[in-house]
């Protein structure tokens, strides 16, 4: 995480502290794919910090139009986490109250919807025991009209958030990748997904932590759900193959 938070300030003090000019092939590249049309090279970019629990990183302003990041770096991270207790009822409002004990049987693992099991499965055991019930789940998560609303949720604007990110980067100064909100939209609803993991496309759920033996620092975790996205570069690069061959 902090080096993600190093990340995010680098690239804020980059293209704040240069100009078009100045700027190394990858910056230009990803602000030409930001602003279009609207560059002037001799006019200033202004990078700020997005505050707020909100799913974009960057504003970036220029010639009177501003833009929002959302940065990645390295991979297998998690790009969500959120407490059940929130969560759940959006499950339950999103669908109905057989989906939502579904997923309570996979997120507690202890053979209850409750959590009041005395035995708990780890990680993998609830992969195997709960199969029928994850099949189910991935059929509803991943049908476009839920699948969208997701994906606003864990990567663009989040549960509380009122601003959308525009653009997902992932990478650093000098070398990265990207694509747009609508891109990713387009990408997620025409490709299939097959997986044995709870998911919404390539993005997977699990618990923060089962505390499966009893014995967490942090029994906590067990009440947050976490997305991940480990396909992030194969997923960005695949869009912009797509963008490469329009």
């Amino acid at each position: 995480m902090n080096n993600g938070l190093t990340n995010e300030k680098e690239l804020r003090d980059y293209i704040n502290s240069n100009n078009w000019s100045t700027y190394n092939k990858n910056i230009q590249d990803l602000l030409k794919f930001s602003f279009g049309n609207n560059i002037n090279s001799t006019l200033p970019f202004y990078a700020e910090k997005c505050k707020g629990q909100i799913k974009p990183d960057l504003s970036v302003t220029h010639n009177n139009e501003k833009k929002y990041i959302s940065v990645k770096k390295g991979s297998g991270n998690s790009v969500h986490q959120e407490r059940i207790d929130v969560f759940f009822p959006f499950i339950r409002d999103l669908y109905d109250e057989d989906t939502l004990n579904k997923l309570k049987q996979f997120h507690y693992g202890d053979g209850t919807t409750d959590d009041t099991g005395k035995a708990r499965f780890s990680a993998s055991e609830c992969q195997r025991i709960y199969k029928t019930e994850i099949a189910s789940l991935n059929t509803k998560f991943n049908e476009w009209k839920y699948l969208k609303q997701f994906l606003d949720r864990f990567l663009f604007k989040g549960n509380i958030g009122t601003i959308d990110a525009d653009i997902v980067y992932h990478g650093t100064i000098s070398n990265g990748i990207w694509a747009s909100r609508q891109e990713l939209y387009e990408y997620f609803k025409t490709h299939t997904f097959n997986s044995n993991a709870l998911h919404f496309a390539s993005l997977t759920y699990q618990v923060w932590g089962r505390n499966n033996d009893f014995k967490a620092i942090h029994p906590d975790r067990r009440y947050i759900m976490q997305v991940k996205w480990s396909g992030i570069l194969n997923d960005l690069s695949s869009i912009r193959e797509d963008r490469n061959n329009e």
